[in-house]
């Protein structure tokens, strides 16, 4: 193993950052609870990796109450405009969404999530659970070498923000990895979250600077869609595999992909395969085809196209799908358009065994392409993932959710979580998910192991696979129809990944971190 497996009994971090981790625990270490860490986590990262998620981004939580024993998810994903529709972007002269700029933005949900969690566990004051984020925005903290390669293919939306550049080229250049980044702007605006409370940002002084500058620059987002927002609570869904129960959320979260390929998997017998021969990355490949057909189909907000999910997680079901898969041939014509984007993923664990694991977003690095001047947040672009099609069922309509890459998983055994997987970016996230829990549940390697293995990725038309693959493999791969390409061992287009699992008997916590990106585990 390149890296260590992170061992503690007390409590336990993980996070997409080292010192978004250290945060986390020293809340721990002060006797704070895994929800009000997973706060200090996410608002550290928001600060550390501004340009991937943050307050003007979303947000999902995945949770085990330890108290109670119930299990529950928090969606914290915005929602688009009042005034959005298919004919007003069409009559703008738009075929299909814009990727980038203004009318991209859906209302934020990062910090709606931070209270809703805040005001439900609680003890400490939201001013102490910030204050880490706080510090790092405002006296600044070295950037690391992912940060700085993902800001140098970004160098042309930076340039072309007057926001931007005074975030990251303030000496008229990117910084370099171990140079100091300071964000005053957005350490004030974090200050003024944790004196005045998470409505500030949607109903007080700060969204009122929000709006003016949205409507300037002709937003279709007001005001009226930041102060109606909410954040929703809800049940988690759930299958079982391998004798465990998945959790996973549930739409507009892509979730329900994940949960459906694992169903399509559950019949196979890997044991038979061998630890990533051709065969078993094969069928891998072709349920996650399966399973992503279908969440095209079907994953968009709930509130506005009812799913009968039960039907969908039918293990019949599943079993005739299954039967779709030729054992010894790709079948393409399931390719689909990937979903960009890129996420990070945290997991907190505390000495009571509260668990939560939350994934959050801008949807594309750097979001819709600008700071909003004088506050430091960078706006989400999630409505892009919306379809002008009207017959889609992610069609853009007012006040909607879009489908979301974000996921959590937790693996159950006699109610109890005893395995939590979250990786980052886009359809990685699932993918990721399928190869690592596969690895630990079916063929014995521990976490570590599991996260360090080679790793594919598919999506569209190819199937890129790390470099340390045996040729043999990748030949039997071709000879079935699969396109492949190969990419750099540790590659950051096959995700970063973390993954904790709980000893049921002696309750011992282990972490294991992706070589990948910059994710750190901390326990103690």
């Amino acid at each position: 193993m390149f890296r260590p497996i992170i061992m503690g009994r007390n409590g336990l971090v993980t996070s997409a950052h080292p010192l978004a981790t250290q945060a986390g625990l020293k809340v721990l270490q002060e006797g704070g609870n895994a929800f009000e860490a997973a706060i200090t986590v996410s608002s550290v990262l928001s600060v550390v990796h501004s340009h991937l998620s943050g307050i003007g981004g979303d947000l999902f939580f995945l949770l085990y109450s330890a108290r109670d024993g119930q299990y529950s998810y928090l969606n914290s994903s915005g929602r688009s405009p009042q005034a959005a529709d298919i004919d007003t972007i069409s009559s703008l002269g738009y075929e299909q969404m814009p990727q980038r700029g203004i009318l991209t933005v859906t209302v934020p949900g990062c910090v709606s999530g931070w209270g809703e969690l805040w005001q439900k566990y609680a003890t400490m004051s939201l001013s102490r659970i910030l204050q880490p984020a706080i510090e790092y925005a405002l006296e600044g903290y070295p950037v690391g070498y992912h940060s700085v390669a993902t800001l140098d293919n970004l160098r042309d939306l930076i340039r072309n923000d007057p926001g931007l550049r005074d975030v990251f080229q303030p000496a008229g250049r990117l910084l370099k990895p171990g140079e100091i980044l300071k964000q005053q702007n957005l350490a004030s605006t974090l200050e003024g979250i944790a004196k005045n409370g998470p409505s500030w940002f949607y109903q007080g002084e700060l969204a009122q600077q929000l709006t003016s500058f949205l409507k300037q620059k002709g937003a279709l987002l007001t005001g009226e869609d930041l102060a109606s927002h909410i954040s929703t609570w809800g049940q988690p869904l759930v299958t079982t595999y391998c004798n465990y129960q998945l959790y996973q959320t549930p739409p507009n979260s892509q979730g329900l992909a994940a949960l459906l390929a694992f169903n399509i998997l559950e019949g196979l017998d890997f044991a038979s395969f061998g630890s990533d021969s051709a065969q078993l990355i094969h069928y891998l490949i072709e349920a996650k085809k399966i399973a992503c057909q279908y969440r095209e189909q079907y994953i968009t907000d709930p509130e506005f196209v009812p799913v009968e999910y039960e039907e969908l997680l039918d293990k019949q079901f599943a079993t005739r799908l299954r039967k779709m898969i030729n054992p010894n041939q790709a079948n393409n014509a399931r390719d689909f358009a990937p979903y960009l984007g890129q996420s990070e993923s945290f997991i907190v664990i505390d000495c009571e065994g509260n668990t939560i694991m939350g994934a959050q977003s801008l949807h594309a690095p750097l979001g819709a392409g600008f700071i909003v001047p004088e506050t430091g947040i960078i706006l989400q672009n999630n409505a892009a993932s919306f379809s002008l099609n009207p017959e889609h069922i992610n069609r853009l309509e007012p006040q909607k959710r879009p489908s979301h890459t974000l996921t959590a998983t937790m693996a159950v055994l006699n109610g109890k979580p005893i395995l939590v997987v979250g990786a980052s970016g886009g359809d990685s996230q699932v993918q990721v998910q399928l190869q690592v829990i596969n690895r630990i549940l079916n063929t014995g390697l521990n976490i570590q192991e599991a996260l360090e293995q080679p790793r594919w990725i598919h999506g569209g038309t190819y199937l890129k696979l790390e470099e340390r693959f045996s040729i043999d493999i990748v030949g039997e791969l071709e000879s079935w129809g699969h396109k492949t390409r190969t990419i750099d061992d540790w590659s950051s287009q096959t995700g970063d990944a973390q993954a904790v699992s709980i000893n049921p008997n002696s309750g011992v916590l282990q972490a294991g971190t992706d070589p990948r990106g910059e994710s750190s585990a901390a326990a103690y």
